[in-house]
């Protein structure tokens, strides 16, 4: 695996964030603020997918640091 793998789903995994974010945004702001507001499907997916996106993000993050410090140690070696 290469970095560009990590960083390219780190980008992919930031705009299904966003979206998953702006979708959460939308339900609450559509309702009455008067009223309590309902729990829905989407909201609950929504919220969901938030929070195994941001367990993927860390995880590729991880990965990251992970693929750095190999490269470190194969460079110490050959020097």
């Amino acid at each position: 695996m290469q970095i560009n793998n990590s960083v390219n789903a780190l980008n992919s995994l930031d705009l299904k964030l966003n979206a998953l974010a702006q979708n959460v945004a939308s339900i609450t702001t559509t309702q009455d603020e008067t009223k309590p507001q309902e729990v829905t499907d989407d909201l609950i997916n929504s919220i969901i997918e938030q929070e195994s996106t941001v367990i993927a993000y860390k995880a590729n993050g991880n990965a990251i640091e992970t693929q750095n410090e190999v490269l470190d140690a194969l460079l110490n070696i050959k020097a």
